[in-house]
């Protein structure tokens, strides 16, 4: 291509002339479908992200809650011992004692 070609080339796409020329009118169909699979293309890759980072947080959330659940059953199994219990009621100045008997299954 010559500098004066080149020139009109870059002239023509400058002013908007290009889009006059009739390899564009005919082509316009397919740029335009090209244009919105980019468009699209992209939007998915967006919403991906996005969910990709609300399941990184649900994650956490998730093992912070785990974390929550072992933390109140370790206590409440270790206070519902029955020395726990015994303890208890003795601190809080109760009469009730613990039965030496063992427990009888009634049928």
């Amino acid at each position: 291509m010559s500098k004066a070609s080149i020139k009109d080339t870059i002239k023509d796409i400058l002013s908007g002339d290009v889009l006059k020329k009739g390899w564009f009118k005919e082509q316009y169909k397919v740029i335009l479908l090209i244009a919105g699979l980019i468009f699209l293309y992209i939007y998915c890759d967006y919403l991906g992200q996005a969910q990709q980072h609300r399941l990184s947080n649900m994650k956490k959330e998730l093992q912070d809650v785990q974390f929550i659940n072992t933390t109140l059953n370790a206590q409440l199994m270790s206070s519902t011992r029955q020395s726990a219990i015994s303890l208890s009621l003795k601190e809080r100045g109760s009469q009730l004692k613990e039965s030496n008997q063992a427990p009888i299954r009634i049928e």
